[in-house]
Formats: C-alpha cells, structure tokens, sequence
C-alpha cells in the first residue's frame, strides 16, 4: 500500500498521474452506483417504447380509417336525403299520378288507357307500373317527355312505342304506348328506415 509519504518523495508528474487514476476511480465508481437505478429505468422505458411505437402506429391507421370512413357514411348520407326528397311517400302517390296526367292533358295528349299494373319492389323503394296509351302531336309528345325529365318526382318510361295514326289531323298524328314508372317509399320502407334494428349483444 502507498503511503503519503512515498506520494512526497515521488517526482511531481507520478504524483499528478496517481492523483488523475484515483479521480477517475473515483468518478467511475459514483457514475456506477449512482446512476445505475436511474440507467436501468431509462433501460426499461426504452423497452416501454419499442412496445408502444408498433401499437400507436395501429391507432393512427385506425383512426385515419375511421376518419375515413365517416366521411364516406356522411357523403352517402347526404346523398340519400337527397333522394328521399324525389321519392314521394306511398300517401303521395296518388297526387304524383295525377300530376302526371295532369301534364299529359296540358301538353295536348289524349290519354286512351292509364292502367296500373304491378309494383316494382327494390330495397329501400317501390315504384307503381302504369300502362299508357296516348295520341297527340310528335310535337306535343316531346313537350311531355322533357317536361317528365324535369320532374321532382322519380319516374321512368319503358317499353315504349311508337306509330303514325291512319287517319291524322292537326293535333294527333302519332300513337304511343310506354309503361310509366312512379317510383315511392312505402310506409313499412320508410319505418325500417328511421327506426333500424339494434346490433344484437355480444356474447
């Protein structure tokens, strides 16, 4: 073991380095057991984070998805009250129909048959087939379709069909036969719609 007085006898530069090994003994060792709790916490939360970085990565493309998807499901929302607003209620029918007529009068057709056959059914609609059977002018038949097309109301022509008359005045060159479809929401559609069935409980 050195003693102090063989540090006095020593030349200056011994002494200097002996002095700079014990300061860094002494360093070494606080940094060790000093630091080592706070060392094995920084360790541990490290792992802590490694674990997280995967699972926060999840949460942001989840919730970029559901994002997503609630911009969708509003989008198509507003579509849908939008077309609801076109489809009359199955009480409305009847004032749809007659306002078709209506306009068939208005435009000079003479209506020869106006009869409803079966309802199309859809999912979220229904329409009323009328078969039509009208003379009038080409002129005054044009006047009738575009008025149609401009509707507020949903309707459709098909099977349509079209024939010069024999005998022709001013007023009635042509005749035409289509089925007219009237589309609606019918009271049971309707009520699925605004009161919709519950998920069922998880098990």
């Amino acid at each position: 073991m050195m003693r102090i007085g063989n540090l006095q006898t020593m030349p200056w530069y011994l002494r200097l380095m002996v002095f700079a090994a014990i300061a860094v003994f002494m360093y070494g060792a606080f940094w060790y057991l000093v630091t080592r709790g706070t060392r094995n916490e920084t360790a541990t939360l490290n792992a802590e984070i490694q674990q997280l970085l995967p699972r926060n990565a999840q949460a942001q493309i989840a919730s970029q998805r559901l994002n997503e998807f609630r911009a969708v499901y509003a989008a198509r929302q507003e579509e849908y009250d939008e077309l609801k607003a076109l489809l009359p209620e199955q009480r409305e029918l009847t004032l749809v129909l007659q306002g078709i007529q209506d306009r068939a009068r208005n435009n000079g057709l003479v209506l020869r048959k106006f009869h409803p056959k079966e309802d199309v059914q859809q999912d979220n609609y229904s329409g009323k087939r009328i078969e039509v059977n009208v003379t009038s002018s080409f002129a005054s038949l044009r006047a009738f379709f575009e008025q149609l097309a401009h509707y507020q109301r949903i309707v459709s022509i098909t099977n349509f069909g079209l024939n010069q008359l024999d005998k022709q005045s001013s007023n009635q060159t042509v005749n035409a036969t289509f089925d007219l479809t009237a589309y609606y929401v019918s009271a049971e559609k309707l009520q699925k719609q605004n009161n919709p069935k519950p998920p069922p409980a998880a098990k």
